[in-house]
């Protein structure tokens, strides 16, 4: 998910320990495109959403507990917490587990990361967010890689499921771009670790209510597959991550932050082709490359637009696995 930056901080960790981390989480969310997919062949949609969530928030307390940073969000930070914590948590969870029971590991990975190309049109369209050239580009160049991932070369369209499940990941990056938005605009009153656990626990409650509905009659398999699924998703993929990520843009700024998270999909690609035997045709490979030069032109020229205002330190942030 979309980790905010924050108000401007100084950086927490030197840059060698910076760049480290950055490495690190770029390889924990790109290979958990691959770890969910497996995940889900023992765990139901829902059901593993859920324990990801329970997971993840369980370490994140244990960690501002022992901090003596856990504290109730103020009223003014509430907006922040529902619109994250329902957003692209609770819906962005539940947007890719299923979609991930249809569309290959690699392919949706990129797609999810269009999410600054769906912000720079979302922005313009209804938030008076002028874009500049590299942006406008930027977003040319995502839209024709989104083409060719889409073409009958590359899916079956005759198949329902597949089409729904780029859908659903396309639904996710738009989710995604909007929170990113009220991100920047929001005036942060708490860290957005100290937040994290609340938006964690506002998205527990659509998803367990969807495990109910959804998921009945259907039941976890739990083998040690299962188990190191979940240690993954939950404590590293989640908590571990997001609380690196913040870390990282804090240190690095957000626009090397940012630019250096595009390693994530390019991970999540070569993951899914390695680990999972995922084809790899020369329309996939054409839109990837597409895909990823628009999203770094948009993201370059969304802080060069952004110039010194103070917005330019809330820009969008990187997208979760």
């Amino acid at each position: 998910m979309p980790t905010p930056a924050g108000p401007p901080a100084a950086a927490t960790h030197g840059r060698a320990l910076a760049y480290a981390l950055l490495a690190g989480v770029s390889v924990v969310w790109g290979l958990h495109w691959v770890v969910a997919k497996i995940g889900l062949e023992t765990m139901p949609p829902f059901q593993y959403g859920v324990l990801r969530v329970v997971t993840g928030l369980a370490i994140l307390v244990g960690i501002l507990a022992a901090r003596r940073d856990l504290r109730v969000p103020s009223r003014a930070d509430l907006p922040i917490v529902l619109s994250v914590g329902l957003g692209p948590i609770a819906a962005g969870i539940a947007l890719m587990n299923l979609a991930l029971l249809v569309v290959p590991a690699g392919r949706s990975s990129i797609l999810v990361y269009t999410m600054p190309i769906w912000v720079a049109v979302l922005g313009a369209l209804f938030f008076h967010m002028r874009p500049g050239r590299l942006e406008i580009g930027g977003v040319a160049l995502g839209f024709a890689g989104i083409v060719l991932l889409l073409n009958p070369a590359v899916i079956d369209w005759a198949a329902q499921g597949e089409v729904a499940g780029v859908a659903m990941l396309l639904a996710s990056a738009v989710v995604w771009a909007l929170a990113a938005i009220h991100i920047r605009r929001h005036t942060w009153h708490a860290t957005p670790l100290e937040l994290q656990p609340w938006q964690l626990l506002v998205a527990l409650v659509p998803l367990v209510v969807l495990a109910f509905v959804v998921d009945a009659g259907a039941s976890i398999d739990w083998t040690p597959q299962t188990v190191v699924v979940l240690l993954y998703s939950g404590p590293v993929a989640t908590a571990f991550a997001y609380w690196a990520s913040q870390s990282v843009t804090r240190s690095l700024g957000p626009l090397a932050s940012t630019t250096g998270f595009l390693a994530v999909p390019v991970v999540g690609l070569l993951a899914g082709s390695i680990l999972l035997g995922e084809s790899l045709g020369p329309a996939d490979l054409a839109g990837f490359v597409l895909v990823l030069a628009g999203v770094a032109a948009t993201s370059l020229g969304g802080r060069r637009t952004a110039g010194t205002r103070e917005v330019a330190a809330e820009a969008e942030s990187p997208v979760g696995a």
